[in-house]
């Protein structure tokens, strides 16, 4: 039982952590701010993808997956251990809890 607790605590701190390998990325529901300050989206993870691979998305560029979140930075969703996109971002901890 000590063991399973330990592994509980454990994976609940990967996720935390933004380092959950059992979940994938979302597909729907990206958002960011430009830099006029409007939220654009929701777009899919695939648009997202390409828009990632030609350059577009700059470190302090504010983002967020779920409406429920705030936005965050690019650089502070995606810290640099992780693939953006392509790893589990790394969401506010605020929304962590809470029932989910």
């Amino acid at each position: 039982q000590a063991q399973a607790q330990a592994q509980a605590q454990a994976q609940a701190q990967m996720q935390a952590q933004g380092g959950d390998k059992s979940r994938s990325c979302p597909a729907t529901g990206w958002q960011y701010v430009d830099p006029k300050g409007n939220i654009q989206g929701p777009f899919t993870l695939l648009e997202m993808q390409l828009w990632n691979s030609m350059g577009y998305f700059r470190p302090e560029l504010c983002m967020r997956c779920d409406a429920n979140d705030p936005f965050v930075e690019f650089s502070k969703l995606f810290p640099p251990h992780l693939v953006p996109f392509e790893s589990y971002p790394r969401r506010p901890a605020a929304n962590g809890m809470g029932g989910r």
